[in-house]
């Protein structure tokens, strides 16, 4: 899309990520309702900035890509791990083998990390296939999502939890599929309505128990490739649209930073969190975590981005 910083995508990572927190601050209805979309959209939104690259140059792009970001998933790994288990440093190979793992292996403070291998794992994949015929690109999309929720695939402890990206790229290659479409209607009320009541149906639908859906990425946990496909996307226009709304406003300038430490907040929410309940002792209300599980990281980030070493270990940039 264009090629300077889009303000209503960085408000829209900043409420996903806001989401993502909320979801895990312990309230069970908004983790259920939540978990719908709300890694799905961070998917989504990341591929809206997806750029083809080229056989030729896939190498160094891959390589360049992986380094960013496995480099700050080790050094967060051994950080979180230093910071709650410092008087049992015999314990660290095991979790260095559970962080070359990923997956399922890693819980507790490292209950997110899954996503940043999916998320790279799903970038390098597009990053292949988008060298095909578009028809081609699709055939290939729909058929890895339709094979990655049967029993087989999903039943199999995958390293990195690979099989998710079977289902992550449809997701992110929707929203690289769909750019042009969005930037028409990223500001159309209508459709964001019309999305947004039919979101709310599908919610009451399930409440009432005509329908069983559920969604949770990291445990593999689909049941239904359509319903997959249609439900998380009706949330979408309605997070985009009011993203758009509050771009307008100066709250904007907030969200924007929360937005751009997104991935620190990903990493350090749980853990922030897991401090103040075990180490602190102090029982936080889900208000709080929420706040603490975004302010928090948020300062942490920026202090990272003032010097280049803590920019390349803990941000992945250069």
């Amino acid at each position: 899309m264009e090629k300077k910083r889009i303000e209503w995508l960085d408000i829209a990572k900043a409420i996903s990520i806001i989401l993502v927190v909320l979801g895990h601050a312990g309230h069970a209805f908004l983790d259920i309702y939540l978990g719908w979309f709300r890694m799905p959209l961070f998917f989504f939104l990341s591929g809206i900035l997806f750029k083809p690259v080229l056989f030729k140059n896939f190498a160094g792009w891959a390589w360049n890509k992986t380094f960013r970001m496995i480099l700050p998933y080790f050094i967060y790994g051994i950080a979180i791990f230093a910071v709650f288990n410092i008087q049992h440093l015999e314990m660290l190979p095991d979790h260095l083998y559970n962080l070359l793992y990923g997956g399922s292996r890693l819980q507790g403070p490292y209950g997110v990390f899954w996503f940043i291998t999916v998320l790279l794992l799903t970038q390098l994949l597009l990053g292949i296939i988008s060298n095909f015929y578009k028809w081609i690109q699709i055939l290939v999309v729909a058929a890895l999502f339709v094979a990655g929720h049967s029993e087989i695939i999903i039943s199999f402890d995958w390293p990195w939890n690979a099989n998710v990206v079977m289902i992550a790229v449809f997701y992110y290659s929707l929203g690289h599929y769909s750019r042009e479409i969005i930037r028409k209607y990223h500001d159309s009320f209508i459709v964001a309505a019309v999305s947004a009541v039919f979101a709310s149906l599908a919610i009451l639908v399930n409440i009432n128990g005509y329908m069983d859906f559920y969604l949770n990425l990291k445990m593999s946990s689909y049941n239904h490739f359509i319903l997959d496909m249609i439900i998380p996307l009706l949330f979408f226009m309605p997070v985009i649209y009011i993203s758009n709304f509050i771009a307008k406003f100066p709250i904007k300038e907030m969200l924007k930073v929360i937005g751009k430490y997104s991935i620190v907040i990903m990493y350090l929410h749980l853990p922030v969190n897991i401090f103040f309940r075990t180490v602190l002792e102090y029982s936080v209300t889900p208000f709080e975590f929420t706040v603490f599980g975004v302010i928090i990281p948020v300062i942490i980030g920026y202090l990272f981005s003032l010097t280049k070493p803590t920019r390349i270990l803990f941000l992945g940039l250069k």
